[in-house]
């Protein structure tokens, strides 16, 4: 049985141990929040234990691992915490505030030779690898485009600047990750967006790569949808729902059509246990490297927007 201490019992954390728990061998051995009523909550919904301390619940007998879904501003410190009492970690997106912290976090691994990994979903499952395996058969790539604009301003969490509100790393990252799994890291980065109350609510996100241009719509104001589209010379691929995609259509010269119905979030869970159970210190669908790229690419869009977070470090 591989168990998890839960650390943060918020909404995605919710999410999370839906699917967790349908899985087999995994189970939820600990918990914690930093609302112990929550937590206690939790902890009776999924059948674990509350704990008064983040430092008690990775104590628990069994804790193979953790699984760190706190807020973002807080993900570098119950990183330290997690890998300085010995517990390979599994935290949440956006990874940290900066590409700055995200090096830190994973130095800090390497020299405690523990696992640590992004919980970057889309590419545990198996839509967003088909999509990568699809590449050739569209030939050369002429123009990519995608969005993921949907109301989610409403939610107090992502209008704060203090716990990284915003579209940019709540949901932008998700299409500048599967571009980057795609296509690698950019040649040049635009980004126009605007900014109210400390936090984004809207950019467009340009990556050029030599020969074409990755254009990204990213909104948390208004609802246009979640798309990810491919046009190259032989075909196109079109992904609905891309960041947790259950198919994926390709078109042209060959024409395919790609379901899947498995457990997103579980998948997540029993690959990353599988890799900590084989000895992995990296995970091979999510690697640090690949992070860090990113976290690279979202520090240049705050750049170029102006946007700072209370009390950041420079990258």
């Amino acid at each position: 049985m591989f168990g998890w201490a839960f650390l943060g019992c918020g909404n995605i954390a919710g999410q999370v141990a839906d699917e967790l728990v349908k899985e087999e061998g995994q189970k939820i051995v600990s918990c914690w929040n930093r609302s112990p009523e929550r937590a206690e909550q939790f902890a009776q919904k999924y059948g674990t234990k509350a704990y008064a301390t983040a430092e008690d619940a990775l104590k628990a007998e069994g804790v193979r691992a953790a699984y760190i879904a706190v807020t973002a501003d807080k993900h570098l410190d119950y990183i330290r915490l997690c890998l300085n009492a010995g517990v390979p970690v599994l935290c949440e997106k956006p990874f940290t505030v900066n590409a700055g912290e995200a090096e830190e976090a994973f130095v800090l691994a390497k020299e405690r030779g523990l696992y640590l990994c992004e919980a970057m979903w889309t590419w545990f499952n198996a839509p967003a690898r088909t999509v990568r395996e699809w590449l050739p058969k569209i030939g050369a790539v002429k123009k990519v485009t995608a969005k993921y604009c949907v109301p989610i301003s409403d939610n107090p969490r992502l209008v704060d600047p203090v716990r990284l509100g915003g579209a940019l790393v709540d949901i932008g990252v998700y299409p500048i990750r599967y571009s980057y799994e795609l296509f690698g890291m950019p040649e040049r980065i635009v980004c126009e967006g605007k900014v109210e109350g400390g936090v984004d609510h809207k950019e467009k996100v340009t990556l050029s790569y030599g020969g074409f241009e990755a254009e990204i719509d990213i909104n948390m104001d208004e609802y246009l949808g979640e798309e990810y589209v491919i046009e190259g010379e032989k075909g196109c691929i079109r992904v609905p729902w891309f960041h947790c995609a259950r198919e994926a259509f390709l078109s042209g010269e060959e024409e395919a059509h790609f379901e899947d119905d498995s457990p997103k979030y579980g998948t997540q869970m029993r690959c990353v246990s599988e890799e900590i159970t084989a000895g992995r210190k990296e995970s091979a669908y999510c690697p640090p490297a690949h992070t860090l790229d990113v976290m690279r690419i979202l520090d240049e869009c705050r750049r170029q927007m102006g946007l700072v977070y209370p009390g950041e470090k420079k990258a």
